[in-house]
């Protein structure tokens, strides 16, 4: 085997082997229903062809003498042979039953993949003569959700009719943006980074952190998934953010923070902590940013109690606007720096650091992870024969996970959450109060 068939583990890939099977399947498991019958034989055909296309699809985790790193397998008759162990067909599940397709979500969110042998991810299609549907599940090592957002492209447009385009092996690492372009710009960057961190402590000083947990677990046990349609259409949304003269995404983190904060009307001190995904590669030098693989990390905004919706709408774009100038300004250098050191620990003391977190409860509070895919229909090809009619984007985290999803016209909550800690009463008291929230919204904007 050649060595450009070795691929290192990035930061973020060494820590979700250390935590793969302590936090559960590292998965990200995504389901398309389609809006006409689709033949099984094009299904198969095209997710064969996309283990050929794209290399980390067909790829193991193999051990070095200290460490880990992927090796990208032949594409011959071994894979032949692994894939038919990763596309099923499944059948007795209802492609038009929203819950019966829920319920083989929640299986597979569970549903560990055995990244020794190969291949890091599974499809089962479900057979339907109106309403078919695709589960795809990866293992987080694989890609983060644009690289899974990238296979669905993909997928619609081979379905189409139109060829799998090859996919390059990019580098995994993350150095180049975050980085100082120049040795002298450190003291700067270590400095605005300790008085952010000293101001982030300020901001949360005092304040209780809503969340949905009803207990406290010293270990990680299964996931569920929970799909939910917002009570109003995206163009009523759209029309909501235009007449809050904000975006569709400020305003869905806005009703999420404030749904939070309804959760504990009697607590002044109450606020909502929302963890918000950011795509790094728009902070690599011109023309060097990587396509496929993990390229993510996470800050986090607050929403307090304010007197109006449009105050709680400026409160946290200044919060959005101000993190992503760290980014820019690469204000996180030292601590990711730090975390790039992190794999040196070794796979075994990696672990049990994660572990004895959980034990400990030294994890940052939060209220919940939203990741907001927006608008999809653009994952849809020009003149497509074959449509997605709807779209459940899912993945394990340790706290409450919302994707938000636009497609067709509608808008869609993936709902995820650690059962052990948060009951299902939990999460139904969100829903409730979320819709509670738009209708209001709906209800008082003014007639135009």
């Amino acid at each position: 085997m050649a060595a450009s068939d070795l691929i290192p583990l990035n930061r973020s890939e060494h820590m979700y082997w250390a935590a793969e099977g302590y936090l559960g399947p590292i998965n990200i498991p995504f389901i398309l229903r389609f809006d006409g019958p689709v033949e099984t034989e094009l299904v198969r055909q095209t997710m064969r062809e996309l283990a050929t296309a794209y290399p980390r699809m067909r790829s193991v985790i193999e051990p070095t003498g200290l460490s880990y790193r992927l090796r990208v397998l032949p594409d011959d008759h071994q894979v032949d042979q692994l894939f038919e162990d990763a596309f099923q067909i499944q059948l007795g599940v209802d492609g038009a039953d929203r819950q019966a397709l829920q319920d083989l979500h929640t299986v597979f969110m569970n549903q560990p993949m055995l990244m020794e042998r190969g291949l890091p991810w599974c499809a089962r299609f479900v057979p339907h003569p109106t309403h078919p549907a695709l589960l795809f599940s990866i293992n987080h090592i694989i890609g983060d959700g644009r690289t899974m957002v990238q296979m669905l492209c993909a997928i619609m447009a081979r379905l189409s009719g139109q060829p799998m385009k090859p996919c390059q092996i990019d580098s995994p690492s993350m150095l180049p943006a975050v980085m100082p372009q120049k040795w002298w710009q450190w003291p700067a960057n270590i400095r605005r980074w300790w008085r952010n961190t000293q101001a982030d402590k300020a901001a949360k000083a005092g304040l209780n952190i809503v969340t949905l947990n009803r207990r406290h677990s010293t270990r990680y046990t299964t996931s569920s998934i929970h799909y939910h349609e917002i009570p109003c259409s995206a163009d009523a949304m759209a029309a909501l953010a235009k007449a809050h003269k904000t975006t569709v995404n400020t305003l869905m983190t806005a009703i999420v923070g404030n749904t939070f904060l309804a959760l504990a009307r009697n607590d002044p001190k109450a606020a909502a902590a929302i963890r918000i995904s950011v795509d790094l590669r728009r902070y690599y030098p011109k023309g060097s940013a990587p396509e496929f693989g993990n390229f993510v990390h996470s800050f986090t905004v607050l929403a307090r109690r304010q007197d109006t919706l449009d105050t709680q709408i400026h409160s946290l774009e200044s919060q959005v606007k101000a993190h992503l100038m760290r980014y820019a300004r690469r204000d996180y250098a030292l601590p990711l720096l730090f975390y790039e050191l992190l794999p040196l620990l070794g796979r075994a003391l990696f672990s049990y650091l994660i572990v004895r977190s959980k034990v400990k409860g030294s994890l940052p509070t939060l209220s919940c992870h939203l990741s907001n895919l927006g608008a999809c229909e653009f994952i849809n090809p020009k003149d497509a024969r074959i449509r997605l009619h709807e779209l459940w984007p899912a993945t394990l985290s340790t706290v409450f996970l919302i994707g938000a999803v636009i497609l067709n016209g509608k808008q869609f909550l993936c709902l995820t959450h650690q059962n052990d800690e948060i009951p299902v009463e939990a999460v139904d008291a969100f829903r409730a109060e979320f819709d509670r929230q738009i209708q209001t919204l709906v209800t008082e904007m003014p007639t135009p």
